[in-house]
C-alpha cells in the first residue's frame, strides 16, 4: 500500500510524555485559594483552560521557562507566601507555577510529566514579590 499512512495511536512515544493534569490535590479551602467557580465568575476559568490544553500538547519539562511556567522546588517560607502547607500534599513535592492571566496563577507540584493542581491563585499570593511583602 503505497502512501499509507498509518492512523495516530494514543500509544505513541511522543505523547505518552506530554504534560498530564491532575486535580487529586486541588485545596479550595484556604482563604487565597480559589474554586472553579470563582474563577468562573471572575472570567479566569476558560483562560486557565485554554493555556492548560497549549501546555499538554508537548512534555511538561520542555515547556519551563522561568516566566510563564516557574518550577519553585520548595514550598515558599512562611513570611513570603499567604498559604498553608496542605497537609494532604506530600512533604517532597515539586512546586510550580502557571501563570494564567494579570496575577492569576496556578499552583501545584510536579511529579513527572504530571502537573498536580493544588491551588487557583487569583491575586498571586503562593509566592509572594518583594514589592507585595513590602522589602
Amino acid at each position: 500500500m503505497a502512501g499509507y499512512k498509518s492512523k495516530q495511536s494514543v500509544n505513541d512515544s511522543y505523547r505518552a510524555s506530554n504534560f498530564k493534569l491532575s486535580f487529586q490535590y486541588l485545596d479550595t479551602t484556604q482563604k487565597y485559594g480559589s474554586s472553579f467557580k470563582d474563577w468562573q465568575q471572575a472570567g479566569l476559568l476558560s483562560h486557565a483552560m485554554e493555556t492548560l490544553k497549549g501546555y499538554c500538547c508537548s512534555p511538561l519539562m520542555g515547556q519551563v521557562d522561568g516566566d510563564k511556567f516557574a518550577i519553585y522546588g520548595s514550598f515558599p517560607p512562611k513570611d513570603k507566601t499567604m498559604f498553608e502547607y496542605p497537609k494532604h500534599v506530600p512533604e517532597d513535592a515539586n512546586w510550580a507555577r502557571i501563570h494564567i492571566n494579570g496575577s492569576a496563577v496556578i499552583i501545584g507540584h510536579i511529579v513527572g510529566d504530571t502537573f498536580h493542581v493544588v491551588f487557583l491563585d487569583k491575586t498571586h499570593k503562593f509566592w509572594l514579590t518583594r514589592k507585595e511583602t513590602g522589602k
